[in-house]
């Protein structure tokens, strides 16, 4: 059995990419969605690929993580044929199992005592969690660490999740029924910032409110991947020592008691955020590593302690 050429593999992975952007593009075109976003992220796409070597690795690890925003910037396209939209289910169970002062549950008992240092704190969280993210894929990148692109896919594992989850239980978020109550799913309800627009309103911006008016899904609340991304960084970051896992894991907690205090998930919308980060990691390693395994000419290796490869 003979393999490909890099050459051949290389030339078809340019014209994949390509044709992938435009056909992205002609869908956002053709469905009267298009914005100065999709046409960077396309571009940029069809740029890399035909860059040069240097770039078009870099795509290579990356690319899921362009296939991640056009599931989400998509989701538009099947809402209808989600199932029931839960709004006061959620809430009810909530209340039962995680109860707040008051008879009532966390996200509406911080909507009625938020304070401005917490405002700020989990404002600049809810910011900064998707920076996290990239942050981490470039300096594995720029590491040459093998890591790049298993949490690339793994991003897009955990957010294929969340979109299947999306369609299968759509979920109302704590804002909306604290706005428009329990009943029948208000189709025509717009996105909201929630308790984000506190941060926005102190700084005088329009950061969230311009960020979640892009939404096209108000009712995927359940999972929380806002409580899913942090976490999956302090599962691939662990091998790096304490002082990470340590860092790491405060951010973590600080965004999942940002996606309560600010309504915008309930406790129950963080778990299930934070199976989805679990199971999309396991997932994706253990791909990785069968992959590995079975890869002609290579020997399986142990890793010294701390995973570091360098000689």
């Amino acid at each position: 059995m003979t393999s490909r050429s890099p050459a051949k593999n290389d030339s078809a992975f340019k014209w994949l990419v390509t044709v992938m952007a435009a056909g992205h593009f002609t869908l956002v075109v053709s469905t009267g969605r298009v914005r100065w976003e999709h046409v960077a992220a396309d571009l940029l796409l069809v740029v890399l690929a035909w860059a040069g070597a240097g770039p078009r690795r870099f795509l290579r690890g990356a690319f899921p993580l362009w296939l991640t925003g056009m599931i989400l910037d998509s989701q538009a396209l099947w809402l209808g044929v989600r199932g029931t939209i839960h709004t006061g289910d959620l809430w009810n169970l909530e209340k039962l199992l995680f109860p707040a002062p008051g008879g009532t549950h966390w996200p509406e008992w911080w909507s009625r005592h938020p304070n401005t240092p917490l405002d700020l704190l989990c404002g600049w969280a809810y910011a900064a969690y998707l920076y996290e993210v990239f942050l981490v894929a470039l300096l594995f990148f720029f590491k040459k660490d093998v890591r790049f692109e298993q949490l690339c896919w793994a991003f897009f594992v955990v957010n294929a999740i969340g979109v299947v989850t999306y369609v299968i239980y759509p979920a109302a978020p704590p804002w909306y029924v604290l706005k428009y109550g329990p009943g029948l799913a208000d189709l025509s309800a717009p996105p909201s910032p929630a308790g984000t627009a506190r941060f926005d309103a102190f700084f005088g911006i329009h950061y969230f409110a311009n960020f979640y008016a892009k939404n096209p899904n108000v009712f995927g609340a359940m999972p929380s991947l806002h409580a899913a991304y942090p976490l999956m960084m302090v599962l691939v970051l662990w091998h790096k020592g304490p002082a990470w896992r340590v860092g790491t894991i405060l951010f973590a907690l600080l965004v999942a008691f940002s996606a309560v205090y600010l309504t915008h998930h309930y406790v129950l919308d963080v778990l299930a955020g934070s199976i989805a980060a679990v199971v999309a990691f396991v997932v994706v390693r253990a791909v990785f590593a069968r992959r590995a395994m079975e890869a002609p000419g290579v020997a399986p290796m142990t890793l010294p302690s701390g995973g570091n490869t360098r000689a």
